[in-house]
């Protein structure tokens, strides 16, 4: 960085001592003066960049470089992001299709196993109304050895009927159309 006397051009020791009084001396001397008013007075920050824009301008070709170099970088660094992306995108592609395919899978195992639950249904029910038809015979059957049962036992004699209570009577299958039956 330049110093103040620098900046100036000024000389102290060949300066004569009768154009500078002490006093103007020592404020330039003690980095108090500077070549600017206070209204016009620069920032830190753009007194170092007057200072680096001094000291190291590149030229249009150092530019052109620069920016191709930084274009390169860019551009490998796209292709390698495209690049990366591509993978996902595959990768995310080969799970999709390895879901899809068991998906089908099971549910070509549940079909499967749909339809061998289906015939199962029928096979019962089929056996339920064969069960049932066969429970309704059995029930027919019953009914008709009961009454033949009644029709074939033997009727207590006359008498002993009279003897016994109402109640016996109609169990035994007397009773007074029995009785009625028998005076005929």
């Amino acid at each position: 960085m330049l110093s103040v006397q620098e900046a100036l051009g000024l000389d102290l020791v060949a300066a004569p001592s009768s154009c500078c009084g002490a006093r103007e001396q020592d404020i330039i001397t003690s980095g108090l003066f500077t070549p600017w008013g206070p209204e016009s007075c620069p920032t830190l920050d753009q007194v170092m960049m007057m200072a680096s824009s001094t000291t190291s301008t590149p030229t249009p070709v150092e530019d052109d470089d620069e920016e191709q170099r930084r274009r390169q970088r860019r551009k490998a660094s796209n292709r390698l992001s495209a690049q990366r992306s591509r993978a996902r995108k595959q990768r995310r592609l080969e799970e999709l299709r390895a879901e899809a395919a068991r998906l089908r899978a099971e549910k070509d195992g549940l079909a499967t196993r749909l339809r061998d639950l289906a015939r199962h249904d029928l096979a019962v029910r089929c056996q339920n109304a064969r069960l049932r038809a066969e429970a309704a015979a059995l029930a027919r059957r019953v009914l008709a050895t009961q009454r033949l049962a009644r029709l074939t036992m033997p009727q207590p004699p006359m008498m002993t009927m009279m003897m016994m209570p109402e109640q016996q009577r109609q169990a035994a299958g007397g009773g007074a159309v029995g009785l009625a039956s028998l005076m005929t």
